[in-house]
Order: structure tokens, then sequence, then C-alpha cells
């Protein structure tokens, strides 16, 4: 577990390679999920300025660090073989095990006021993301209509 303290907590964007998906909970308690691959499940997380508060810039989950008085909480999953490799403005970098062939890790943010907590969970490599959301209580939220 690390907490990053409120200034880096606040500046630039938090970006996590090796993620295959994430998913997040704003205060509003918006939920909703996306893969590096496209897909994209709930609602998304917006910023005043209309942008994602947690998404993916490519293969990369970028968080809003500037806006991150509106998250609740996220997870991002990794289940290649790829650690999840965690970068802030600043230059400060961090590495997530990987794991092994029965047990994935799974990076938990939580922003405890306005402090981002990183926690590595072990998990049992699960055959569906939505096992993953539900053993941490993610529930997606349902999708606008029209959008």
């Amino acid at each position: 577990m690390v907490r990053i303290d409120r200034r880096r907590s606040a500046v630039g964007a938090l970006r996590v390679t090796g993620s295959t998906s994430a998913a997040w909970e704003s205060v509003d308690h918006v939920v909703g999920a996306a893969t590096a691959d496209g897909a994209t499940a709930g609602r998304s997380a917006t910023t005043r300025g209309n942008r994602p508060l947690v998404g993916y810039d490519g293969p990369d989950v970028l968080v809003a660090l500037r806006h991150v008085r509106q998250l609740r909480r996220a997870l991002v999953m990794g289940r290649g073989s790829d650690r999840l490799v965690i970068g802030l403005h600043d230059g400060t970098t961090l590495a997530v095990d990987a794991g092994d062939a029965d047990t994935t890790t799974i990076l938990a943010l939580s922003v405890i006021d306005g402090e981002l907590e990183l926690r590595a969970e072990p998990f049992p490599r699960a055959t569906h993301d939505g096992d993953v959301f539900a053993a941490f209580g993610f529930v997606l939220s349902a999708p606008t209509v029209g959008v």
C-alpha cells in the first residue's frame, strides 16, 4: 500500500501501463468500466472539462488527478504477464507484481481526504472481469439512453 500526498495526488495524471481493464466509481456513484481494446460498460465519469476521469489513452489507463476529488475509487487489472507500472507526473514510478498462473494482482485506488491510496490486491484469476468487479463491490451504472 502506498499513499500519495495531496499535492502529488492533484497534479497531472496518474498513468498505469500493462493493464487489460479498469473500473471506476465517482463520488456521484457513477460506475463504469473499460478495456484496453476499447470495450466499455456502465457509464463514463467525466470532469468539468468533459474528459474522462478514468479511461484509456491508447494502451494505458489515465486518472485525471486535477479532478481526483471527484473519484471515489477505481480498479486496474492486468490479466497478461506484464506487471502494472504506475507513473506520476514528477517521474515517480511504482510497479506491481504480475502474479502467477493462479493469482493476478489488482491495483485498487481509493481517494481518502484528497490523497490517493494505491493497494496491490492479490486475487484468484477470474474467468471474467465481472467476477472481479463483484468481489470489490462494483455494480455498473445503467448506460445513459441515447449516448
